[in-house]
């Protein structure tokens, strides 16, 4: 039961940052700043550390 309460939660949180992201790429367009690619690059690492726990619960 907590394991699936926790991939549930870690689910949610992929997705928010997997939206996220999406946005921030539209907003690139327009947004060329350092400090956007920065952010930009830390929310990937964010959400592909997430998908890599998700992939790890789910082997279990």
């Amino acid at each position: 039961v907590k394991i699936k309460k926790k991939l549930k939660k870690l689910k949610y949180e992929f997705d928010y940052y997997h939206r996220k992201v999406e946005d921030m790429e539209n907003e690139r367009d327009e947004d060329r700043s350092w400090e956007g690619k920065a952010l930009l690059k830390k929310f990937k690492k964010i959400k592909l550390a997430l998908k890599t726990e998700i992939e790890n619960f789910s082997k279990k």
